[in-house]
C-alpha cells in the first residue's frame, strides 16, 4: 500500500491519486507526455530524423 506524498490518500492501483486534483496526479501525466516525446525522438533518430 502506497501514500500519495502531497495528500497522503492511498494510491490507486495504477499508482495516481484518487482525489483528481492532486499534483502528484500531474506530475505523472508530465512524466508520462515526457516519456511519449522521448520515444518518438528516438524513432525519430533510427528513421534518419525524418
Amino acid at each position: 500500500m502506497e501514500f500519495c506524498e502531497f495528500c497522503g490518500n492511498i494510491l490507486n492501483d495504477d499508482g495516481r491519486c484518487p482525489w483528481a486534483d492532486c499534483p502528484h496526479n500531474a506530475i505523472l501525466d508530465v512524466m508520462a507526455a515526457a516519456e511519449t516525446a522521448d520515444k518518438q525522438t528516438d524513432t525519430d533518430d533510427t528513421n534518419g530524423g525524418t
